[in-house]
């Protein structure tokens, strides 16, 4: 029951993020920026956490609904026995609730729903054995904001849950915490949270002029 609702709360989001009214779509659209991205990865690899870094750029499609694109790489140490390295490449909507336009001085919070391709692979950190690499996808949705330091200029933070479908590679460290084996498991629902802290710069508007009310 649990996978289930989590699946509903999936597809309902993104419906969620699409309903802004008309009259608020050609403010802002067409604003596009840059940024870079620092991202700490939960994963439920005996409770060791990942590191990463990535970047990513926006493009608005209204003055409530923004589209981020994303690449991450990210490294995890598990126990000092296994390092697992993960690659994310997705894309997400934002929709803003509360703040209209992004200004100076301001917190603009939002909601977001997407996807993720993701590349994982895991190698022992002593022995001969091959590392073991796989595929898989996930859908993404959490929450986030922008300060604004200037019109032109934000800091980001957000947090997304990744549901991932598809199959797992899990690392088990023993009782005694010196050895550890990679573990190849059949897909099923599983995910882990995903926070990112970024820097981002207006470059420009791709189509029409940014519009202020």
């Amino acid at each position: 029951m649990k996978n289930q609702l989590l699946i509903f709360s999936f597809i309902i989001l993104p419906a969620f993020c699409f309903s802004q009214n008309r009259s608020d779509t050609d403010k802002e659209s067409g604003k596009l920026q840059l940024g870079v991205r620092s991202t700490f990865s939960s994963f439920t690899d005996a409770g060791h956490n990942g590191l990463g870094t990535g970047g990513q750029f926006r493009l608005k499609l209204g003055n409530r609904l923004n589209t981020e694109w994303f690449a991450d790489y990210i490294k995890t140490n598990i126990a000092s026995l296994a390092m697992r390295t993960d690659y994310h490449i997705g894309w997400a909507v934002q929709y803003y609730p509360l703040n209209n336009i992004i200004q100076q001085g301001q917190l603009t919070p939002y909601i977001m729903a997407g996807h993720c391709f993701d590349k994982t692979e895991v190698e022992k950190t002593y022995g001969n054995d091959g590392p073991l690499s796989r595929w898989s996808s996930a859908v993404t949705s959490g929450l986030g904001t922008h300060y604004n330091i200037t019109d032109n200029f934000d800091i980001s933070l957000s947090g997304l849950y990744m549901l991932h479908l598809g199959d797992e590679i899990h690392v088990a460290v023993s009782e005694s915490g010196n050895e550890a084996e990679i573990e190849e498991e059949d897909a099923h629902l599983g995910g882990h949270l995903l926070f990112s802290l970024s820097l981002n710069v207006y470059m420009g508007d791709l189509w029409g002029k940014q519009v202020s009310n």
